[in-house]
């Protein structure tokens, strides 16, 4: 116990915090044990149900969402730098 004694302040406080919800997260699974079984059963049941795409074609579409990235960046990029460019020409044209 001397050496709880020896912790500063914050992190007596943050034992003690961590204390109780670890408490407090064995009662609940305790109390609501059937309930979340039930809840992971129907979770893989629904998961099995799910239909996925082959490798090859989650490839080819990671590969396309890159690519309209990249250009999208670019063409942003562009604009940006292009309208900068000109605001800056349109105002040093006022004075």
């Amino acid at each position: 116990m001397n050496w709880f004694l020896n912790l500063s302040t914050t992190a007596k406080v943050w034992l003690i915090i961590g204390a109780v919800a670890l408490i407090a997260a064995v009662v609940l699974c305790i109390v609501f044990r059937k309930k979340i079984a039930k809840f992971f059963r129907v979770y893989k049941s629904e998961t099995k149900k799910i239909v996925w795409f082959p490798w090859a074609q989650t490839k080819k579409s990671t590969v396309l969402v890159w690519i309209v990235l990249i250009i999208s960046a670019l063409v942003i990029c562009l604009l940006d730098l292009g309208l900068g460019r000109g605001l800056v020409a349109i105002l040093n044209n006022i004075h």
